[in-house]
């Protein structure tokens, strides 16, 4: 029988959290959107007893960075991944967290960071 993995995407879920350098960004929450992405062994059967429940892996991103502070967009990302790892079943995730306006002349700026229980982590700052 074939090894295969599933690949569980969540898009552009928005966390109220304080982000930013300047003492300006961090007065008001604002919302952030999330991307986060993660895989683990398929399930055998059609149920979610064997599946990793993504809405679980919602409430962890949740409760571990909404209404927190966060100067960079770096740390936040880590922090989500920092929260989701621990889920033993997870065996890669790849989170994207977007800066709204950051620059005056872009749409956004987001670091993604990556981890997998080989090569653990990997961050990359993307404009």
């Amino acid at each position: 029988m074939l090894n295969s993995s599933v690949r569980v995407c969540i898009e552009d879920l928005l966390v109220k959290a304080y982000l930013g350098v300047h003492d300006s960004e961090q007065e008001n929450p604002r919302e952030i959107p999330v991307y986060l992405e993660f895989e683990y062994k398929s399930p055998n059967s059609d149920s979610l007893a064997e599946a990793v429940d993504y809405r679980q892996v919602r409430d962890l991103v949740l409760a571990a960075v909404c209404n927190r502070r966060f100067a960079l967009v770096e740390l936040m990302a880590k922090t989500i991944i920092d929260a989701v790892k621990n889920e033993p079943r997870i065996i890669r995730i790849l989170v994207r967290v977007t800066k709204i306006k950051a620059l005056k002349q872009a749409k956004s700026v987001s670091a993604v960071v990556e981890w997998n229980r080989e090569t653990k982590l990997d961050a990359r700052r993307l404009m």
